[in-house]
């Protein structure tokens, strides 16, 4: 079958979905598509879903290439998943043409909403203006993972609309998509159409609010300095988190670590921004089933063995953190009684609430205990040491976590060996609370963003992996970054290829 560029593809045909309560945009004729406010609310609910699809596959390129998870999948579909644990992805690879696809869709719908807002005769001038900032969200947050995945890539700042265009683009370098998001989400902080928060329960919620502006944009700062050695952007992460922090009205985590990942507490004070899902057929989330052990029953859906967890990432809970919720809930043990053997797991996605095994699980993109672990790290990055121990400590001693202040901890001769560095104690902190989240690829970048040092690192780690004993010992420099799909070099030689990589 004919592959046609991303770049100049149409809306896609959308599954039945509301989980923005907004229509299909695809149910409205397009002569009629951009005429009411309607039909904006749909176009960019489009965004939304296109993202949606990209976040099912996002865990293979972040969780399983990390020392966080392995699979045991085995080499299922040609090794489509287990060449993220044996680090020998290609470019033919179906998951990443499908994320990469998704997150373009992602860019290019909300581009045609930005494209078209003005064109609608609007009653509210707020509502126009919300919309046209959630696209910006969308926009900005598509291209940072794109970025931080496959390094330089097409910039699109405006819809493409001929193939004789999408013929000629190129890929941009880090430094001009860094520079663009950040102006997409600076310009975001004085749009008067969002609003600071939308609350728990509300019809809003799961929308993009200022607070999950100034979180993303102090992400993107903290990527942005450490990666690209842009150390002036640390007290620009530092401002943005900090704006989080004040207008989310969330000084302090209050709710436990259990209750946060509880399917029927899902929407909690501690989350800034949620991609939903609902446990029905048609709009549930696959990660119940696809983060449990094969041989063994966590949710109601039978287990895939994608995304489970490494015994490194298990043994760095101390021995308090076993009295802890956090140790339960983020990776917990199986025996597998044919083989003797000990699995590991997380819990924050399973669901047994739904007899027929549709997940009805948020996947929380961004919460309080993040902005305050960013805030730590920059704040440590910024030689400001007491402010980013009292931000490491608002998670350490979370309600029902057990755990000691740093100072007190380092007490504790064997949490003083390992852990006397503040750096090292937050970014130990942040595998711990944050782990099975797509997030410890991003933070392996920051901690070694030479790809040398990263490999290093990698092949490192001393464990006997139950599923890919090789995993980390094979890791390659170059693998810091996903190749270009095949599909878009062939059709686009411009985009060329990461180094590495052959186009096929």
């Amino acid at each position: 079958m004919k592959k046609i560029l991303l770049f100049v593809a149409a809306i896609a045909t959308l599954s039945s979905c509301n989980f923005l309560n907004m229509s299909d945009p695809d149910a409205f004729d397009e002569s009629k598509f951009y005429k009411t406010p309607e039909d904006m609310e749909s176009l960019l609910a489009s965004s939304y879903e296109a993202f949606r699809e990209a976040n099912k596959n996002m865990f293979f390129v972040t969780e399983m290439k990390s020392d966080n998870a392995t699979t045991t999948a085995g080499s299922s579909s040609s090794g489509m998943y287990s060449s993220f644990v044996n680090h020998n992805v290609m470019s033919s690879n179906k998951i990443v043409y499908d994320l990469y696809t998704n997150l373009y869709q992602t860019i290019h719908r909300a581009n045609l909403t930005i494209q078209h807002v003005n064109d609608i005769k609007w009653v509210d001038e707020n509502e126009k203006n919300r919309i046209e900032g959630e696209a910006k969200f969308m926009r900005a947050l598509a291209h940072f993972y794109l970025v931080r995945l496959w390094g330089p890539v097409t910039k699109l700042d405006h819809v493409v609309s001929s193939s004789a265009e999408a013929a000629k683009a190129i890929r941009n370098s880090e430094e001009d998509v860094y520079q663009f998001i950040i102006d997409d989400l600076k310009s975001l902080t004085t749009n008067g159409g969002m609003s600071n928060v939308y609350a728990p329960g509300s019809n809003m919620y799961g929308h993009a609010s200022k607070t999950a502006v100034y979180a993303l944009l102090g992400r993107v700062c903290l990527q942005y300095a450490a990666t690209l050695n842009h150390t002036e952007a640390y007290k620009d992460a530092i401002t943005a988190l900090k704006q989080a922090e004040e207008i989310g009205g969330y000084k302090e985590l209050t709710i436990p670590f259990a209750d946060v990942f509880n399917v029927e507490k899902k929407q909690n004070a501690e989350i800034i921004f949620a991609v939903q899902y609902k446990a029905t057929e048609s709009q549930s989330s696959p990660f119940a089933g696809y983060f449990q052990i094969k041989s063994g029953q966590t949710s109601m859906a039978s287990g895939r063995g994608f995304n489970i967890g490494e015994p490194n990432l298990h043994n760095e809970f101390d021995a308090q953190e076993a009295k802890d919720g956090r140790w339960d809930i983020g990776i917990a043990s199986y025996v597998n009684k044919k083989s003797g053997t000990t699995q590991y797991y997380t819990k924050k996605y399973t669901d047994k609430s739904n007899m027929v095994g549709y997940g009805g699980n948020d996947w929380y993109e961004l919460r309080f205990a993040d902005v305050y672990l960013m805030l730590a790290e920059a704040y440590e990055r910024d030689d400001q040491r007491d402010n980013a121990i009292a931000y490491l400590n608002k998670v350490r001693t979370r309600p029902g976590n057990n755990l000691a202040d740093y100072n007190t901890s380092l007490q504790d001769a064997k949490y003083a060996a390992q852990y006397s560095d503040l750096r090292a104690a937050i970014f130990h902190e942040r595998r711990l609370e944050l782990c099975f989240e797509n997030i410890r690829w991003f933070d392996l970048q920051r901690l070694y963003p030479n790809h040398d040092d990263l490999a290093t690192y990698m092949r490192s780690i001393k464990v006997v992996d139950f599923a890919e004993p090789t995993k980390f010992s094979d890791f390659k420099p170059y693998e810091a970054l996903l190749p270009i799909p095949y599909n878009e070099t062939y059709l686009n030689p411009n985009l060329g290829q990461n180094e590495g990589y052959t186009s096929h």
